[in-house]
């Protein structure tokens, strides 16, 4: 629909094809509601009009007296194939809760399978209703080779060359803040394209303050999604970076963190055109259980942020964010007709979903469902080892031939979102240094799974505190090779074997047996099976998680699990090279910690 064919409809003088009669507005742009007419034209809005006009009776009209209208939800940072499912199912899952729009960084199948891995992603995703625009990846790989072993690589000219897919939108951001800071050359020649070609650069500042914030702003990023504080958020607004608001309970921000925003909003009267909402890594139960946007948007108002300028955090502030506010993120005008209608404002209770002037879901049915895309089978069995593995593989070895050794054992995200190590002394048994699962020491190990190379990272940790057997999964940020935590080695190789049978995804063993198992055959990360039945098999994943391997199950530990890996974001990571110092020193580290050695 051209904008000239606008015109007519708008002065009354050709006909509309849909109306949207007396509504409430949730006006995003004047932050006001208000009764409103909404007609529409093709994909276009053409007219918002005081309501009670008249319309010819050929024209569809939608009577939605004692409902609210809202621009569509945007999410500005997804990654799509961490909830496991196909973009179909996908989109399934989110329009019924209002989503129309996700700006998707593809890099962790891009990891794994590179750019065909990626195109056929987005081959997939150009089939379903819901808008799903590229973000560019950053970097693939994500950190150098001698930290980590990927098996994709992106280039700066095949970074330029996904600028011209027609979903390009914005240069993602998941990189290590560090690469900018010591003027890393790739990273610095993407600023300088993505600046040239006039699009948003993401970004990520986990904990940078002062003059490393504003060396990181400097540099051209606009905005990042891992705060873990309200501090950060307003001193990365005070030096005009979007905060891009990732609810992590446990890990980064929560509805506490949420109530305290709100509160300093309005004591310090902060302005708020710089916040947005995302949903980043999401797992399927908790998108089927708990929501997508929505879910954070009720967050956010329960917290004590007034509905239409939470609502502004989804819609508006993210347009603009993304430059794409002159057609999204609002409702007027010659925008494109993309409008939930909501029984309940506070509630985010979706009636419809309306995606360029179309019905997609209405009244509990979903009306975007096509014929899905099969992926091709290139995108299957990625997981390749030397050899099968052993618990010998897996295991430890102490220098000389004392009784016990010094290891640094990685923990989980705490609390501010970063992962720490800290120095503990295990028992050595026959030669090898053994987890202590009493006390929620477990042995880790990461398979290179990409070139069967052979290469395995070798430590400990204390995610998931393992009392029994072991857990492997391919699952792991940002390179994707697997992980094995466990009690002991013999059912981490047990796990891990099994891993590579199903082609990837969750396998838990113990006692010699296996006890639960999660396929996710493309790439290791997706599975082409229903939303339900993936969220059915992870509920069942975490029940034998707690009652076979008496897991410590704080809330999203499973995908807190995932971020074991990653060296992206401080203060460690665990690899196929092993443990890596993450932060400003961004160098490998030695488990075993020889006489005298400290945890640094």
């Amino acid at each position: 629909m051209k904008r000239r064919d606008l015109i007519g409809v708008a002065l009354g003088v050709d006909p509309p094809d849909l109306v949207i009669r007396s509504a409430t507005l949730v006006n995003v742009i004047s932050r006001e509601l208000h009764p409103a007419d909404i007609v529409v034209k093709g994909d276009r809005i053409a007219a918002v009009l005081e309501p009670g006009g008249e319309y010819d009776r050929s024209v569809r009209v939608i009577e939605a007296e004692g409902r609210f209208a809202a621009p569509g939800f945007i999410d500005p940072h997804v990654h799509i194939e961490s909830s496991m499912i196909t973009v179909a199912e996908y989109a399934r899952a989110v329009i019924p809760r209002g989503t129309t729009m996700v700006a998707a960084d593809p890099h962790e199948i891009g990891n794994v399978l590179g750019l065909p891995g990626m195109k056929a992603l987005f081959e997939e995703a150009s089939a379903a209703p819901l808008r799903v625009r590229l973000r560019v990846p950053g970097r693939i790989p994500a950190v150098p080779a001698w930290m980590e072993t990927s098996n994709g690589e992106l280039s700066v000219a095949d970074t330029r060359a996904m600028f011209d897919w027609p979903e390009a939108l914005c240069l993602a951001g998941d990189i290590n803040p560090n690469l900018v800071l010591r003027q890393d050359r790739e990273q610095l020649d993407k600023f300088e394209l993505a600046d040239e070609l006039g699009v948003t650069i993401s970004g990520q500042s986990p904990g940078l303050s002062g003059r490393a914030l504003s060396a990181f702003v400097a540099a051209g990023p606009e905005d990042s999604h891992v705060a873990s504080s309200v501090d950060e958020i307003v001193e990365n607004t005070r030096v005009g970076m979007r905060s891009v608001l990732a609810l992590r309970p446990a890990r980064r921000l929560d509805a506490a963190h949420m109530a305290e925003l709100a509160r300093r909003v309005a004591e310090e009267r902060l302005d708020t055109r710089l916040f947005q909402l995302c949903t980043d890594d999401i797992h399927a139960h908790d998108l089927l259980h708990e929501g997508h946007l929505d879910h954070r948007l009720r967050v956010v108002i329960e917290a004590g942020f007034d509905p239409v300028e939470a609502f502004q955090f989804a819609t508006l502030n993210v347009a603009q964010g993304l430059r794409v506010d002159r057609d999204y993120g609002s409702i007027g005008p010659g925008k494109v007709a993309d409008i939930v209608l909501l029984d309940d404002l506070r509630a985010v209770s979706v009636a419809a979903t309306i995606i360029a002037g179309r019905i997609v879901y209405a009244d509990g049915e979903y009306r975007g469902a096509g014929e899905s895309l099969r992926y091709p089978d290139w995108t299957k069995s990625t997981i390749r080892y030397a050899k099968p593995l052993t618990a010998a593989d897996l295991s430890l070895r102490p220098p000389g031939n004392a009784d016990s050794a010094k290891v640094r054992c990685i923990a989980a995200p705490t609390g501010k979102g970063r992962k720490t190590a800290r120095e503990v002394e295990l028992p050595v048994e026959d030669g090898i240094i053994v987890p202590a699962p009493e006390c929620g020491i477990n042995a880790l190990a990461v398979v290179e799974r990409h070139k069967a190379s052979g290469e395995i990272g070798r430590g400990f940790a204390t995610s998931l505190k393992l009392r029994r057997g072991a857990i492997a999964c391919s699952v792991n940020h940002d390179a994707h090779n697997v992980m094995l935590l466990g009690a002991n080695h013999r059912d981490m190789a047990l796990a891990g074997n099994r891993l590579a049978e199903i082609g990837g995804g969750y396998v838990l063993a113990c006692d010699g047996e296996i006890v639960a198992e999660l396929a996710l055959p493309i790439a290791g990360l997706m599975s082409e099976a229903s939303i339900e039945e993936v969220a059915s098999d992870l509920r069942s994943l975490e029940e034998a998680l707690r009652d076979f391997l008496g897991a410590d199950l704080d809330d999203k530990a499973l995908i807190n699990m995932n971020f074991l890996s990653l060296p992206n974001i401080p203060d460690y990571g665990f690899t196929n090279k092993g443990l890596v110092a993450s932060d400003q020193r961004m160098q490998l580290v030695e488990t075993v910690i020889e006489e005298g050695g400290t945890v640094t």
